[in-house]
């Protein structure tokens, strides 16, 4: 009994001095992590891309074979094909509907910049005069955006020389990401393969014990990142089009710029679409107070239903994360990682919340 307590001291007493140690050089080990994955940034970038696609190719593959009764081989290539056709398509509609609607609106926002900045100092008049405070000369910045402007032409012959340059890194870039989508198709299409090869070699060398409770990590690891990503994806579009459908009834400018500045900001969870609503806010008002008032109202509407309704049931719900710890989470990862550390940030803490309450329920059980 003395023995097995003396265990588990050394045992907890290990646990502990190694978390310490990588809280310590936190910084160095991502540094040494990065290094280490630039080497296999291919490799990894297929992962990823089989990853996200393994979900659209289970539910194509159910698809073929509870409808269209195609069986066996020929579904599983059929749902291969088509998940990749299928994020084709999207980012089709992305780059011909979407991309030309948010240059649009840029190209309309630097045009009006003038007329937005005299609104603003008018404004800000009338505000510091009602409150008693000193005015606020906006002269200055708006000089500057008038040089920047008058530059234009100037930088914009300078950027190309440049962007000529840089083409042999694109390059280099884009046959990257082909070799990854080219492992990801492998990936994909292997995936029992792989998954066999992998499962014989882990217990081949390693004790019956390690084996099952490796296998029991790798398999909370893999559902909490699988089930981030799907439930934050469709929260992301579900806040996107519900911010559009708002904005467009509301006849409010920048609308297809705003939903999606919105959309991808939400991907951070918790605190990414208040980013985006903050910058519609700030473009709103340049135009006109009122309507920055009127889309305020309408966003904390919004994310009201968004923080009650949707992320409870879409994500809250799959990865089992309470939201205290979803907030922690980011906060730390943020202070680690930035934006990259955020948008990990959650999974990862979805990964040791369920390991340490499946192990607090093992222990209870037995005592």
């Amino acid at each position: 009994m003395e023995q097995n307590n003396t265990k588990r001291s050394i045992r907890l007493l290990a646990m502990t001095v190694v978390l310490v140690l990588l809280l310590v050089y936190s910084s160095d080990i991502i540094r040494g992590v990065a290094g280490i994955a630039q080497l296999f940034q291919s490799f990894l970038i297929g992962i990823a891309i089989a990853f996200v696609l393994n979900e659209p190719y289970k539910r194509l593959r159910a698809f073929y074979s509870a409808r269209c009764r195609i069986k066996g081989k020929k579904a599983h290539v059929l749902a291969i094909v088509s998940a990749y056709l299928l994020v084709l398509a999207v980012l089709a509609a992305v780059i011909g509907i979407v991309i030309p609607q948010i240059i649009d609106s840029i190209q309309l926002f630097a045009q009006n910049i003038e007329y937005y900045l005299e609104n603003l100092q008018q404004e800000l008049d009338r505000l510091t005069a009602q409150l008693g405070l000193n005015p606020i000369d906006l002269s200055s910045l708006t000089a500057l955006v008038q040089a920047g402007l008058g530059q234009f032409d100037t930088v914009a012959g300078t950027v190309v020389p440049k962007l000529l340059s840089v083409t042999g890194t694109m390059l280099g870039k884009l046959a990257t990401l082909v070799i990854g989508i080219a492992f990801s198709v492998y990936l994909l299409a292997g995936k029992r393969r792989v998954l066999s090869q992998a499962d014989r070699v882990l217990r081949a060398y390693l004790p019956e014990d390690i084996y099952e409770h490796m296998k029991y990590v790798l398999r909370v690891i893999v559902e909490s990142f699988q089930n981030y990503i799907v439930g934050q994806s469709i929260e992301a579009v579900i806040l996107g089009s519900l911010c559009f459908a708002g904005m467009f009834l509301l006849r409010l400018d920048y609308a297809g710029m705003v939903s999606v500045v919105v959309a991808l900001t939400a991907l951070i969870p918790i605190l990414g679409a208040y980013i985006g609503g903050a910058v519609a806010v700030v473009l709103l008002f340049m135009i006109s107070p009122f309507k920055a008032i009127v889309f305020l109202v309408f966003f904390v509407i919004l994310q009201q239903v968004e923080n009650n309704v949707i992320y409870p049931r879409v994500v809250g719900g799959r990865i089992g994360l309470p939201g205290i710890w979803v907030l922690l989470a980011i906060t730390v990862g943020g202070k680690l990682g930035g934006v990259i550390g955020m948008l990990f940030s959650v999974p990862t803490a979805t990964i040791f919340y369920t390991l340490l309450k499946n192990s607090v329920r093992t222990r209870e059980k037995g005592k």
